[in-house]
């Protein structure tokens, strides 16, 4: 038999200023593509060009991987161009948005419950929360509502712009997590521990890695 080819993965993330990733991502994308042994590029929505696309072929075509959290603008928006300007160049497969997988919502009820136990250890808590940029319209109120409810928190919009502490939503009354996989405006505005990015926190990281290792 021969050896299964993984196909090349393009990661779609927002970016900071100026098309900057964050170094998390960097390093997660390095980490697959010498795991996968096939190419991983990045492309961030900030960015002012677009980068080079790892190509696919009909026996493993491009798999599009969206890393977004929400249900957003950039997921129904940004996204499917981007997919649209991928198929020109070859065949592809475009996967739902990282937030909606199960194997993430369970890593992130998983989290959510080691910091309520732990807050609990020491005195009752409301939460946990789950911060998070605000969303418009039916489709983000229906999916923060579905979050909360295989997850155990409770969402709180925060929005990313804040400049500073007095700006977020503190003190909370319990544990809290940002729903930021990288770092951002939003987890800059937040003080130390709570604003590491979800993927500077090893149980994400971990989960994040395995479920992209194992596409196909």
């Amino acid at each position: 038999m021969g050896r299964i080819i993984a196909s090349p993965l393009l990661l779609v993330v927002h970016g900071r200023a100026r098309g900057v990733i964050p170094a998390e991502l960097q390093a997660l994308a390095h980490q697959l593509e010498a795991g996968r042994g096939a190419p991983v590029g990045l492309e961030a929505l900030t960015a002012g060009e677009t980068p080079a696309l790892p190509a696919g072929s009909a026996a493993a075509p491009l798999l599009l991987v969206p890393l977004f959290l929400l249900p957003g603008s950039h997921v129904r928006l940004d996204v499917p161009r981007i997919a649209e300007r991928c198929r020109q160049r070859g065949p592809l497969r475009r996967l739902p948005f990282l937030g909606a997988w199960p194997a993430w919502q369970g890593v992130l009820a998983a989290e959510l419950a080691a910091l309520k136990a732990l807050a609990e250890a020491s005195a009752p808590a409301n939460g946990p929360w789950l911060l998070h940029h605000p969303l418009e319209g039916p489709l983000g109120a229906a999916f923060l509502a579905h979050l909360e409810a295989v997850t155990g928190g409770r969402c709180r919009a925060t929005p990313y712009s804040a400049p500073n502490h007095e700006d977020a939503p503190l003190p909370l009354p319990g544990p809290a997590l940002p729903l930021a996989l990288a770092a951002n405006r939003l987890t800059d505005a937040l003080p130390s521990p709570l604003g590491v990015p979800l993927l500077q926190r090893p149980r994400f990281r971990a989960g994040l890695l395995e479920a992209l290792m194992a596409l196909p």
